[in-house]
């Protein structure tokens, strides 16, 4: 659809409303920029105001997610999936990609320009619309959380690193080398239209280190591409997601000023109940989900007080002048819809309270808004797409808030 698409418009959320969001987004930014470089302030606990979705279409080079997510992995951004997000009231969007579509497979150094120009055109569609873009290498050279799965539990076959960044000098380079380019590349684009998240999820695949140890390793690889962005671009905002697999806030980089990322899939009996990838931990065996997820018993496992607890430490950043955002977070498609309504109304209060943006994982897929599969939801027809109405509004209030 053109950009003269008359949208129609659900809980009215009004132009006013949505550049009033953009404009908290772009003050908070503000200070963001020169936080690269700059030592801690009293201005930088104020995070930035984020809210919007992951999309995938340059996910995996590995076809076999496109049986899970209704994407096509070409690089195809779609307009309207923008244009919507904007007029529902979200400003962010960001692109976890597969550095091997525009990677020479025979020299991890040599990238090909024009597999880039889809970023670009993403890039673009975010300044049009007034929506920030946030470009993550989901799989990097030597580092990818995919490579733990086993295909054989899945069903879903992927192509793993064949070294890691952690261990081979030739890796590290390549990841400084991505790093470097679309510092580059992007340079002169401000950073409250566009930042840099170096790595999804990052886990140093040696299971013989303790936490504490693996977090310097990736502590190690970061900083590298850190110091590689910053002397061609001091000013790009930088994303690091916690560790381990985005879990945590890493001690280890709070020197750096870089906004750090949390990803929301907890408890992950709830969030990933029935998740084919999720196999391997039992999702398969795992009795339906209520909220607050409880035991055969009755006890509880999870509840709104066990969510704060989990993530309050997030909140202790801004002491050191360290902003936050909720990169990713959602419910699979198998959670009841009920179920999955009332365990955002507690992950979005927890997240309020933290004053902090969000982002579902997907915003047409099984994680999202749209296209969700989610049997007993009910659905509205928009554009031939199965629209989510009352999740839609959920994460509208919970924006105004």
């Amino acid at each position: 659809m053109s950009l003269e698409m008359n949208t129609i418009r659900l809980e009215n959320v009004s132009r006013r409303s949505a550049i009033k969001s953009l404009c908290g987004m772009a003050m908070g930014l503000s200070h963001l920029g020169t936080a690269a470089q700059s030592k801690p302030s009293a201005s930088l606990s104020i995070n930035p105001r984020w809210y919007g979705f992951n999309l995938l279409e340059y996910f995996s080079t590995d076809p076999d997610w496109m049986k899970y997510f209704p994407y096509v992995n070409d690089g195809g951004f779609k307009e309207d999936d923008f244009q919507w997000m904007r007029d529902w009231g979200f400003n962010w969007v960001r692109l976890p990609m597969d550095y091997r579509f525009w990677t020479s497979p025979k020299d991890p150094m040599q990238i090909n320009e024009k597999c880039v120009l889809p970023i670009d055109r993403a890039i673009r569609l975010g300044e049009r619309y007034g929506i920030h873009i946030n470009i993550c290498l989901h799989r990097a050279p030597g580092e990818c959380c995919l490579d733990q799965l086993d295909p054989t539990l899945t069903g879903i076959q992927v192509t793993r690193e064949r070294t890691s960044v952690y261990n081979d000098p030739l890796a590290l380079a390549a990841f400084v080398n991505q790093w470097t380019y679309f510092a580059k590349r992007y340079k002169g684009i401000s950073s409250d239209k566009l930042s840099f998240n170096l790595v999804n999820e990052p886990r140093d695949a040696d299971t013989t280190l303790s936490t504490e140890e693996g977090e310097r390793e990736y502590a190690r690889v970061a900083r590298a591409a850190i110091r590689g962005i910053r002397n061609i671009d001091p000013e790009r905002l930088i994303v690091t997601d916690g560790y381990p697999g985005a879990d945590a806030p890493i001690a280890e980089l709070i020197d750096t000023h870089i906004l750090q990322s949390c990803h929301d899939y907890y408890p992950i009996q709830l969030t990933h109940y029935r998740c084919e990838w999720a196999r391997g931990a039992g999702s398969d065996r795992w009795p339906p989900p209520g909220w607050p997820l409880k035991d055969a018993k009755g006890g509880i496992i999870a509840n709104s007080t066990s969510v704060w607890e989990k993530y309050r430490a997030w909140g202790s950043l801004a002491k050191d002048g360290i902003p936050i955002h909720f990169g990713e977070m959602g419910c699979y498609k198998h959670t009841p819809p009920t179920v999955v309504y009332a365990w955002f109304d507690d992950a979005l209060d927890m997240i309020g309270r933290l004053r902090s943006g969000w982002a579902l994982w997907n915003f047409r897929g099984p994680f999202g808004i749209l296209d969700t599969e989610r049997a007993g939801t009910h659905y509205r027809n928009w554009h031939g797409h199965s629209l989510d109405v009352t999740l839609l509004k959920l994460l509208q209030n919970k924006m105004k808030a």
